[in-house]
């Protein structure tokens, strides 16, 4: 169980630098650059750990989020000093549009850090499958990069 700060008096899990989400020269991939250019302190259960800058991390959500949806995958460091992408519930554009439903943060795995959060909306064609659709944006698809020091308290609302 990963337990955030005002969760419990000891441990506590946060992220201690802005990670620096950005789309990698690899398109279907994302990038890591920490804005003091030499990795994300973060810290899980307590413990500190340390992952170094990026440029080319593969997404690991691999399910493909159909069209005309919203989807947040988000970006976690693990205790071994590597990057995860776990990712949420798409949701209909119209729906978002409408005020009738938010994107939910999606839970962080066991033993994980967010760091933040790559918010895919796929447009007019197509569908969008983590690790193999490019993230650049164009008339298919927008992508906004998150970054935090744990997951916000409310949902996302475009």
């Amino acid at each position: 169980m990963t337990i955030n700060l005002d969760d419990a008096p000891r441990g506590g899990t946060m992220c201690f630098d802005k990670a620096g989400l950005v789309i990698s020269s690899t398109p279907a991939n994302y990038g890591v650059v920490s804005a003091q250019g030499a990795g994300v302190v973060y810290c899980i259960n307590g413990i500190f750990y340390y992952v170094a800058d990026t440029v080319d991390q593969a997404m690991t959500a691999a399910t493909a989020q159909g069209l005309l949806t919203t989807c947040i995958y988000l970006v976690c460091g693990t205790t071994s000093s590597t990057f995860v992408t776990v990712k949420g519930t798409p949701v209909l554009n119209a729906d978002l549009a409408a005020g009738t439903a938010v994107c939910q943060y999606p839970e962080p795995a066991v033993d994980t850090c967010p760091l933040g959060a790559i918010i895919v909306t796929t447009l007019t064609s197509g569908n969008f499958t983590a690790g193999t659709t490019a993230l650049t944006p164009a008339a298919t698809l927008s992508v906004v990069y998150q970054d935090f020091c744990c997951i916000p308290s409310h949902p996302y609302i475009p």
